[in-house]
């Protein structure tokens, strides 16, 4: 039930407000001058409050300034009589939400009242939910490589103005899994941009027939299926962010018209005459050496040059193993959170595994694994076997190679799966790739969807 706070001298009209509103389910409170209503204030905090603008004992201004300093959110609906509204117009200048003349027109009053409370109600939820999406975004780590990382980050964010004002292209490197989206929503949560559209892209998901209509948009009529005008997705992050995901796999004609629309800051929408502005800030990713791929001619090197404006490389989780702990207990509280089973804790043991352990899937994959612990163990206390993790020789995994390139197994006293020596064998060639699914498909001798597929099967990537 909201608390209403009705100040008000005149006892009729106070006790008609008090009636009236109690009858809508508000816990009604009243005072008679300022003396009181500070007294009450300071007790009973109020949803919205109906103030008169001349009380006995003082300026309802004063009275607004009290309350708004209490709360500054708080909805305070002024009441003034006949020839006072400029007075009103004050109130409203020092955070007053709205005003009513009297004689009150009750039915109106509630209307006001109601919208001041959704609107109060809409604000909170939306600075909730920044507040969720920040701490979502915060950069976890006490190693060198996040300090440095984490650095930049706080560096380009500083240097992104809002809507209008230059913001910063981003280029972000690292392997698979390694977090670039997680960075890229950091920038735009932390940027001048935070109250726009963050759209995320992924450039290897578009199908290649429908590539430049989900960018760019499209006119009616501009192909058959076209029914209707569509805006593109460099049109809906306008005045946001954009992040274009794996653009290092991108066809050369898609680099050509990415370079035209980072330099012109316009679109053209399919079987349009004209170009649209657009006002966004650019953060691509990618985990391909985009350098090499330049040398090689299989990049643009103008447009290389055009996203490396400010270039931010996300560490590999295996060289930054005292962080994987800090981080696997944020993840194993999160996933409790969200499936509203009990908290977990790491045993010793399981934190000395994942420290040992290298990582080839990175953050996405030390997620996975909590999220699983989660789901298929009941015990609060996680123990190192119940991460699933390859267990026998120092770097975590069963199976190595020799110099010779011989395999060598070292076989537990429980023995050993052939899931787990395949699950090695897999880490171990993606390690050795650097987290670049073609060349481990290549070491491994299998085409890239059968890896994918193997990946997919033990938990290594999406």
């Amino acid at each position: 039930m909201p608390t209403m706070f009705v100040i008000e001298d005149e006892p009729v009209l106070a006790r008609n407000l008090v009636k009236a509103f109690s009858r809508d389910d508000f816990h009604v409170v009243h005072a008679a001058g300022i003396a009181e209503a500070r007294g009450i204030a300071a007790d009973t905090p109020p949803d919205v409050a109906l103030l008169d603008l001349r009380l006995p004992d003082g300026s309802g201004l004063d009275m607004l300034d009290f309350l708004l300093t209490q709360d500054p959110e708080l909805p305070v609906i002024m009441m003034t009589g006949y020839g006072s509204v400029s007075e009103a117009v004050r109130a409203m200048q020092r955070g007053a939400r709205d005003y009513v003349q009297k004689p009150l027109d009750l039915e109106e009053l509630r209307l006001r009242v109601d919208r001041a409370l959704r609107g109060t109600r809409q604000h909170r939820e939306i600075s909730y939910h920044r507040e969720r999406q920040a701490a979502a975004c915060k950069i976890l780590g006490h190693s060198a490589a996040i300090e440095r990382l984490r650095g930049m980050v706080e560096r380009v964010m500083r240097l992104t103005g809002g809507p209008g004002a230059p913001a910063p292209t981003v280029l972000l490197l690292g392997e698979t899994g390694s977090g670039k989206g997680h960075v890229a929503r950091a920038l735009h949560a932390g940027g001048g941009r935070r109250e726009g559209p963050f759209i995320e892209v992924n450039c290897t998901a578009l199908p290649e027939n429908l590539v430049e209509a989900e960018l760019f948009g499209h006119e009616k009529g501009a192909f058959t299926d076209a029914k209707a005008a569509r805006a593109g997705l460099f049109e809906t992050a306008h005045s946001g962010t954009i992040l274009l995901d794996e653009i290092g796999h991108i066809s050369p004609a898609l680099q050509s018209k990415f370079l035209k629309v980072i330099e012109e800051k316009a679109v053209r929408r399919i079987g349009a005459t004209t170009q649209r502005r657009i006002d966004v800030q650019v953060i691509a990713a990618t985990s391909r050496d985009l350098e090499s791929a330049t040398r090689l001619g299989e990049f643009r090197e103008d447009l290389y040059q055009r996203l490396s404006v400010a270039v931010i490389r996300i560490p590999p989780l295996r060289d930054r193993e005292q962080d994987a702990v800090l981080i696997a207990r944020d993840l194993l509280e999160d996933a409790s959170r969200r499936y509203k089973l009990p908290a977990r804790t790491l045993s010793p043991e399981a934190e000395a595994a994942l420290r040992r352990y290298p990582w080839p899937g990175n953050v996405r994959e030390l997620a996975n694994t909590m999220e699983r612990v989660v789901l298929f163990s009941d015990a609060e206390l996680v123990r190192a076997e119940d991460l699933g993790l390859p267990v026998g020789s120092p770097n975590g995994s069963a199976v190595s190679l020799e110099v010779s390139g011989d395999i060598r197994i070292d076989f537990p006293e429980a023995g050993l799966s052939l899931e787990a020596v395949e699950r090695a064998v897999l880490v171990a060639a993606l390690a050795k790739a650097g987290g670049n699914q073609s060349e481990a498909a290549r070491l491994l001798g299998i085409s890239r969807d059968t890896l994918r597929y193997r990946i997919a099967k033990f938990g290594l990537g999406d």
